[in-house]
């Protein structure tokens, strides 16, 4: 998976006034004819004005265009098949300011109004899949979305992911238990829309609703909206440039790269990446790669990564962050314990990046560890212990059970007995599903898919996801009601426990405890 990078603008055209991602709002200052900002006309009168005021010429764009600050796009992304995402044309694209007001307004932007192509701006309520996917199918009328993100958390629940994430890169396929395959029998996040994955060729950003925001909504009363009739020029537009070298695949994107037709080469694309992070409570020669006799280690996993529908505000707050923050303090919390007497096990505390996308991180580990690239391999990896979405105080514990291997069968049955012993002794509830179903998205079934490893994946439902904003910008601190009392320093919130940190609290008690009776027990 990659992601293009934004096409650079001219800068001795248009010195230091664009950035790469903005937006413009145009004022109706000199629009006396059917809107079209990019003619001849407008391009030979707006060079004239360069050339002969010179400096001048800037009060009068500042009169004209106003540009918006705190906007975030939605970006392109490439995989080995297909493009996701979107992008402007090169030069940006230009339309007719519409604010979007109901689902049936529609009909004016896409078949009625006169003057297109349109700007949408849409309230975060109106950012549907029905919606999108109609302004997807007359795009030759739309020159681009602007999304009003919501001060509030919605109530309805919000994810632009699938409803089934990574479906084709985990364990389960026609293959391995085809039946349990594709959510056949769970659909782990049923609010999903999918809109993250659709590819749209034309801009979206999404605004803040602030002062720039009302300027659009004003602009819009005054000059567009349809009242009596069709609204007259001057009409208010807007301008989104979000352009992305990139297309088709991310063969095609990284072959490009190579290619250089410039003294000044420039990239089109980058790889999506970063590290893993990994720490064991006992050292390892790091120097000799592969397989070390002797040695068994025992895989606590979280993951580090979270994405939105707008590439740049993935908060991740629970899809993430919860699992994340309660491995790192089960690791902090066992950290005496094991200096001071060594379990009988190797931890690895590992935090995988990437896995949103088809799982990188855990992927790159097991590849590494096939090949001898990495530490130990797969025959030295006893079991996996993963800590998903752990934001209630009830713990479901969603497990692997292997009817080819009888031994596998029985050290996961070990795993789920101290789980639930750990958990009654926490005075927290730790069950198991009710009735067959398979794991949820984990990187434990990227080991799962290669090698037959005994392990668990803790999480805080026993079916559907209870995230309500699945890899949305709306998984957040005020969704999870993280929340300080008033007038408190900064000081004094580092100091101050929060409601969520003691149900925190209560989770890392038992990921300790397990992992504690795992390694003194399950030898």
């Amino acid at each position: 998976m990659v992601r293009p990078r934004t096409r650079k603008r001219n800068q001795e055209a248009e010195p230091g006034r664009f950035p790469c991602q903005h937006l413009l709002l145009c004022f109706p200052a000199f629009q006396t004819r059917k809107m079209d900002l990019l003619s001849n006309k407008w391009i030979i009168n707006l060079i004239v004005c360069l050339f002969s005021i010179g400096v001048g010429c800037n009060s009068v764009e500042k009169k004209i265009y106003v540009h918006l600050n705190y906007t975030v796009p939605c970006v392109r992304l490439l995989n080995a098949t297909h493009q996701i995402g979107c992008q402007s044309s090169l030069s940006g694209n230009v339309g007719v300011l519409h604010v979007l007001e109901s689902e049936e307004n529609l009909d004016w932007v896409l078949r009625s109004g006169p003057n297109p192509p349109y700007l949408v701006i849409l309230e975060h309520p109106l950012f549907t899949r029905s919606i999108m996917m109609k302004l997807k199918s007359g795009s030759s009328r739309v020159a681009g979305v602007a999304v009003v993100a919501s001060n509030t958390v919605p109530p309805d629940g919000f994810s632009p992911h699938t409803t089934c994430p990574n479906e084709n890169s985990g364990v389960y396929s026609e293959n391995y238990d085809p039946a349990l395959a594709h959510c056949n029998v769970t659909v782990w996040n049923p609010l999903g829309n999918g809109l993250a994955y659709e590819e749209f060729d034309f801009p979206i950003f999404s605004l803040k609703d602030d002062n720039d925001t009302q300027v659009i909504r004003q602009c819009y009363m005054e000059h567009n909206r349809a009242v009596n009739g069709t609204p007259q020029y001057p009409l208010c537009a807007m301008q989104l440039y979000s352009h992305m070298s990139a297309v088709t695949d991310t063969a095609t994107c990284m072959r490009r790269n190579d290619i250089n037709f410039s003294i000044s080469p420039e990239m089109v694309c980058d790889p999506l990446g970063d590290y893993n992070v990994w720490a064991s409570t006992r050292p390892l020669n790091n120097t000799a790669k592969g397989h070390k006799d002797g040695e068994s280690v025992v895989i606590a996993a979280a993951r580090l990564d979270s994405r939105s529908f707008f590439f740049d505000i993935a908060p991740g707050a629970e899809s993430g962050v919860s699992g994340f923050v309660t491995l790192l303090a089960a690791a902090h919390a066992l950290r005496n314990a094991t200096q001071e007497s060594l379990p009988p096990r190797n931890i690895f505390y590992t935090f995988f990046q990437g896995e949103t996308f088809d799982y990188i991180g855990s992927s790159r580990m097991v590849y590494d560890m096939q090949n001898d690239q990495f530490s130990v391999d797969l025959d030295n990896v006893h079991s996996v212990l993963e800590i998903g979405q752990v934001f209630n105080g009830i713990i479901s514990s969603l497990y692997h059970v292997s009817r080819k291997n009888s031994s596998v069968n029985d050290e996961v049955r070990k795993l789920i007995d101290n789980l639930q012993s750990a958990a009654t002794a926490a005075g927290v509830s730790a069950d198991e599903p009710s009735f067959s179903q398979p794991l949820p998205p984990s990187s434990f079934q990227r080991f799962l898919r290669d090698r037959q490893i005994p392990g668990v994946v803790i999480e805080d439902h026993q079916s559907a996801f209870s995230n309500r904003f699945y890899e949305s910008m709306y998984d957040n601190a005020e969704y999870l009601n993280v929340t300080y009392p008033p007038n408190l320093t900064p000081e004094e919130q580092l100091e101050f426990v929060t409601d969520v940190a003691k149900v925190r609290q209560q989770i890392t008690n038992i990921h300790r405890c397990h992992v504690y009776f795992y390694c003194l027990i399950c030898c």
